[in-house]
């Protein structure tokens, strides 16, 4: 079964904030999208486009603008031998299965269609196709991929559940599992969770968990970000209730402020540079101190793509994590890409140190 979300409507497309807005409430209720297009109205072979995607997918999510929400309605009736009829406002397919206030569903042997009429600066209208509760997501931590298909494979046979792992960064692995006919996924993620029960978490989004774990063990959290822009806590700010666990956070780019705001010595900069151990070290420290937190994440590095020296190359970046009870972790990566994909990097190996120093409370009853 694959499952498509297509938007329509230039409004869309090119409203950067708004498209990412409907992916992310997408993903968050049917978490499997294979495939998304992105069409504009104007487009002439409309029709012929959304034929093809019906033909691919089983499941389809169409989140069109209100300039195209009705244009949407007729292709889809021509398409299924229906008419158009007024029904809670809105023109739709008369063989609508469900209906919302802007939202509304057909259903036949191939397909199960969601149409959304989406507006600017508004809540999306409520997500009706279900939820394919045959797939599950958990992670796994400090095994490479061959491991975990050794150790995984003999349990999915017994409980017939599909395993796909898909490499997140170094030791750590996302990994998908999909029911088959008479699968139990539950009884497969228990038996996980007892064969590894310090390496997997059996949540999608590793940082919905860490806010969780936090707020829940009411530990403070702070940050120190140079390199990476306060994109680590930015992620954590995303999840309802961090105003529990973060008192603030800090971007530190230049060395004065680093020195002002963090109290890294001037003498530690000048012997071995923003970009070192020493340096995220003292940077570790301050943050704590600063804000008076339990536990701090400093990152500082070369994003690049310029910045880098023969010692410390684009890509340098060193990460650290400290906690007042259990000590600290720094560490040096080499990473590649671009400057975005180099600081989205740094972001998920600081969330991994984080869940190495902290396992006690990232992998308790996960």
């Amino acid at each position: 079964m694959k499952t498509a979300l297509v938007t329509i409507g230039e409004e869309i497309k090119y409203n950067t904030a708004l498209n990412e807005y409907i992916k992310r409430e997408v993903k968050e209720y049917i978490q499997k999208i294979d495939f998304f297009y992105s069409l504009e109205g104007s487009d002439k072979d409309l029709f012929l486009l959304i034929e093809d995607i019906l033909q691919k997918c089983n499941e389809v999510i169409i989140a069109t603008d209100e300039k195209n929400f009705n244009i949407t309605g007729k292709i889809l009736s021509t398409l299924h031998s229906d008419l158009l009829v007024l029904k809670n406002d809105m023109l739709l397919p008369s063989n609508s299965s469900v209906y919302d206030e802007g939202s509304y569903m057909l259903e036949n042997k191939t397909n199960k269609i969601n149409v959304l009429k989406i507006k600017e600066n508004e809540k999306l209208p409520k997500i009706l196709l279900k939820e394919n509760k045959n797939i599950k997501f958990i992670n796994i931590f400090d095994m490479d991929e061959e491991s975990c298909e050794i150790l995984l494979m003999p349990v999915a046979e017994n409980f017939e559940i599909k395993v796909k792992i898909i490499k997140i960064i170094e030791g750590w692995n996302l990994v998908k599992l999909e029911s088959l006919k008479y699968g139990q996924l539950h009884n497969f993620i228990d038996s996980a969770l007892q064969l590894l029960p310090d390496k997997v978490i059996p949540q999608r989004d590793i940082f919905s968990h860490i806010t969780y774990k936090l707020i829940e063990n009411n530990i403070k959290i702070s940050t120190a970000e140079s390199c990476t822009g306060g994109l680590f806590s930015s992620t954590l700010i995303k999840y309802s209730g961090v105003s529990n666990i973060i008192n603030g956070n800090l971007v530190t780019y230049a060395n004065d402020i680093k020195e002002a705001w963090l109290g890294v010595n001037p003498q530690t900069l000048e012997n071995y540079g923003a970009v070192s151990e020493e340096c995220v070290s003292e940077m570790l420290e301050g943050a704590l101190n600063v804000s008076n937190s339990d536990i701090s994440v400093a990152i500082s590095g070369v994003a690049g793509p310029t910045g880098g020296t023969k010692e410390k190359p684009v890509g340098t970046v060193y990460i650290g994590v400290k906690s007042k009870q259990n000590g600290e972790i720094i560490k040096r990566f080499h990473l590649k890409g671009d400057r975005i994909y180099i600081q989205n990097q740094a972001v998920l190996y600081a969330a991994k140190l984080l869940l190495d120093l902290e396992k006690n409370i990232f992998f308790a009853n996960s």
